[in-house]
């Protein structure tokens, strides 16, 4: 069996520092920005009852 071969991006440099920057940043200011299963209950429900959404 063959295993194909491919092109894997890599970041290193300063870009990578970046890139670790921005997901620090992240985890500390975006938290709550993470998705939560109880606000798709609620968007199904509105999308039902909205006759302009049907």
């Amino acid at each position: 069996m063959a295993i194909p071969v491919t092109n894997i991006p890599v970041l290193t440099g300063e870009v990578a520092e970046r890139f670790i920057e921005q997901c620090d940043y992240n985890a500390k200011y975006l938290a709550g920005s993470e998705w939560q299963g109880d606000f798709e209950d609620i968007y199904k429900e509105l999308i039902a009852r909205s006759p302009i959404l049907q």
